[in-house]
């Protein structure tokens, strides 16, 4: 089992960094996988966008990939490449936005069991700000009750916290203090507007202050805080653990007032990384024999029919980049020839030697002379 990070806020600040390391190194990840979905109505998606991978470029040196999933009109194979990337993720990222927005989406997409996969799995999920609102059993609609007017209510969440074993909702921003001469505090709602929703729960409350994160270590059975505030849990009594501190998701469970902290539902099987490394051999009988096997899987359960399908994009984005790199496949007949040119320029015939580099040059392969001899390059590689 991997670990849930929240964020409250602060997700791109630098007290943070340290946080985000840490679990992409527990991760073993490669690379961090954004969500854009949160944010994706609004006019300058692709600027928010373009600011998170510079901060994973830049504050952390790490690749990123966006999963990119903004509106409920995708298409069919666009959805299924998103549940695929989230599958396949080592550490997940998202962040700022609306929570009501991405749970719109996100549940017309079953997201909830992809996301829980990252977990089960041994990755992290690193949920900051609005995406974390999404994880609990029920989620505040901060747009449309703070800017909008609306009377104070829950969403229904994706829930996965409690697949995960801890029951919960989870208030980002719980010390937010913007409003000044009024209470924005509790993701902006207020403390008297969430006593009034506090009354619906059948579960508690993880709240985040703001620079502050909420480490949840599955595996390790710990819930550590990081950062510049504190965590709150509020159940029937309120605990508040500061920066710094930890405690057993025993204790925090019974806190919460949830039976456990025991991850319910069946974790995956490794065949993610079996296909992946099929993929990586190129070995198309391997290939089509993890297929198979996961196929005879699905037929009565919703969730090996989901990785099946994330397994099939795994396949087709193996297929349109070629199972074997170019280099290999054609590496041998290219160096017989530079070997040939090799020899002609050494008797001294040259004409036969820019034959043979203008032969190769028009089949779109350039040949380099350096000191230690020569290297080769495809100039038309897509």
């Amino acid at each position: 089992m991997g670990r849930v990070i929240i964020m409250g806020s602060g997700e791109l600040a630098p007290r943070l960094v340290a946080t985000h390391r840490s679990g992409i190194e527990a991760a073993g990840a490669d690379e961090v996988v954004i969500l854009d979905t949160p944010f994706g109505f609004q006019e300058n998606a692709p600027q928010l966008t373009e600011k998170l991978v510079d901060f994973f470029d830049t504050s952390l040196t790490i690749a990123t990939r966006v999963a990119e999933l903004r509106h409920r009109n995708a298409g069919a194979v666009d959805q299924e490449r998103f549940i695929a990337a989230i599958r396949n993720a080592r550490y997940l990222f998202a962040g700022p936005g609306s929570p009501s927005y991405a749970l719109d989406i996100w549940r017309e997409v079953d997201a909830g069991p992809a996301l829980r996969s990252v977990v089960q799995s041994g990755g992290t999920l690193t949920f900051a700000s609005a995406a974390s609102l999404t994880l609990g059993r029920s989620a505040i609609p901060v747009y449309e009750i703070y800017k909008v007017g609306e009377p104070p209510r829950w969403l229904a969440g994706l829930d996965v916290m409690t697949d995960l074993g801890l029951p919960c909702v989870i208030v980002p921003h719980w010390n937010n203090a913007e409003g000044g001469n009024h209470d924005t505090s509790r993701c902006y709602i207020g403390e008297r507007r969430l006593a009034v929703l506090e009354r619906e729960l059948d579960v508690g409350i993880i709240g985040v202050d703001e620079h502050t994160a909420a480490v949840i270590g599955f595996g390790a059975g710990t819930l550590t805080v990081a950062g510049l505030g504190t965590v709150t849990l509020r159940g029937e009594n309120e605990h508040v653990l500061d920066s710094g501190s930890s405690l057993g998701l025993d204790q925090v469970a019974k806190i919460l007032g949830a039976p456990s902290a025991s991850p319910v539902g069946d974790s995956p099987t490794g065949e993610s990384t079996t296909l992946a490394d099929a993929i990586a051999a190129g070995d198309g009988d391997r290939i089509l024999a993890v297929l198979l096997e996961q196929e005879t899987l699905t037929a009565e359960d919703p969730a090996a029919r989901s990785r099946f399908r994330s397994m099939l994009v795994e396949v087709v984005d193996a297929a349109q980049a070629g199972l074997r790199d170019p280099r290999e496949v054609i590496g041998g007949y290219v160096e017989l020839l530079l070997d040939l040119r090799r020899r002609a320029r050494v008797a001294g015939d040259y004409a036969a030697a820019d034959e043979v580099r203008d032969g190769l040059a028009a089949l779109g392969i350039e040949v380099r002379d350096t000191a230690d001899g020569h290297e080769w390059v495809f100039t038309n590689p897509e």
